[in-house]
């Protein structure tokens, strides 16, 4: 019987702890640390990758200093491999949880809306059919009177007043990105498009850069994201932000080689403030932290 091998099988069966890893190791950008996040030792962790690449057939990793970046190849497997998880850990939680019912206040920081907060959404409808969502989007969730009166019961963002409960839902790599089209220009200062106001990315960038002693400049600053996008579409200059940008929006990525700095992981958390009176929030709020996070 002559041998069956993966390039003459269009369906393979993908094992859930090696894309478990996978995501880990895409979301911490090194072995160790998604080591750590998955409880085996940075050995198993590569070995794992190894099984990886080699059921699928492509390389998924490239080393960007001391940590591995998704190839092409690799970005396109974990968008479908946090789903795979997604629909799993989903169905394991939607027949364990309790079936809330009734209505949740929910806010988002707009810079969140579109890396992780609709696949959060469908994620917490899925898992509570019957809760009643009430989502508002914000620039500054946390400076709005009706957060500090607890009236809000949950806020997803990236950042968060040091009085608040918090659960990481996601990290994610930051990176430099431009148009397709963009000619980057080296030795010159690097022409930053932007948000208007203070944030986490625009925080993050020019923190970094002046760090390693970039020089810069704003060649655009936005009011909204997607007014960042457009400039960026357009070739005004390279901005920061989490990989789902790149991903959603036909981008590209820019790094170490054309001598731009690595910046910091992104962070997705859920806060919740620690006197509220929404005995929902509280549940929902514990059950993500227990549940979730370890299902990472």
């Amino acid at each position: 019987m002559k041998k069956m091998t993966n390039e003459n099988r269009l369906i393979l069966n993908l094992d859930l702890d090696l894309l478990r890893t996978f995501v880990a190791v895409a979301d911490l950008n090194t072995f160790g640390a998604a080591a750590i996040a998955v409880s085996r030792t940075q050995s198993a962790v590569s070995q794992q990758m190894q099984r990886l690449e080699l059921l699928v057939e492509k390389e998924l990793f490239v080393r960007h200093g001391r940590n591995k970046l998704l190839t092409e190849h690799g970005v396109q497997l974990l968008g479908y491999a946090r789903k795979i998880l997604r629909f799993n850990d989903e169905a394991c939680l939607s027949l364990r949880s309790s079936m809330l019912d009734g209505v949740l206040t929910l806010w988002a920081a707009a810079e969140i809306t579109e890396a992780i907060l609709p696949a959060q959404l469908e994620q917490i409808r899925s898992i509570y059919p019957k809760l009643v969502l009430d989502v508002r989007i914000k620039s500054n969730p946390f400076q709005d009177t009706k957060v500090s009166q607890q009236e809000v019961d949950l806020i997803i963002a990236t950042s968060h007043p040091a009085h608040y409960d918090c659960t990481v839902l996601r990290r994610s790599s930051t990176l430099w990105y431009c148009a397709t089209e963009y000619v980057f220009r080296e030795g010159e200062p690097i022409p930053l498009v932007l948000l208007e106001e203070s944030g986490l990315h625009r925080d993050m960038m020019l923190n970094t850069l002046n760090s390693a002693g970039i020089p810069w400049r704003i060649s655009y600053e936005a009011t909204t994201q997607a007014a960042v996008y457009a400039a960026l579409k357009a070739g005004l200059g390279v901005t920061a932000g989490p990989m789902e940008a790149i991903m959603y929006n036909e981008l590209r990525m820019l790094g170490q080689s054309e001598g731009l700095p690595t910046l910091p992981e992104t962070k997705y958390l859920l806060c919740k403030h620690p006197e509220t009176q929404n005995a929902m929030a509280q549940i929902l709020f514990n059950q993500l932290s227990d549940e979730l996070n370890l299902a990472r």
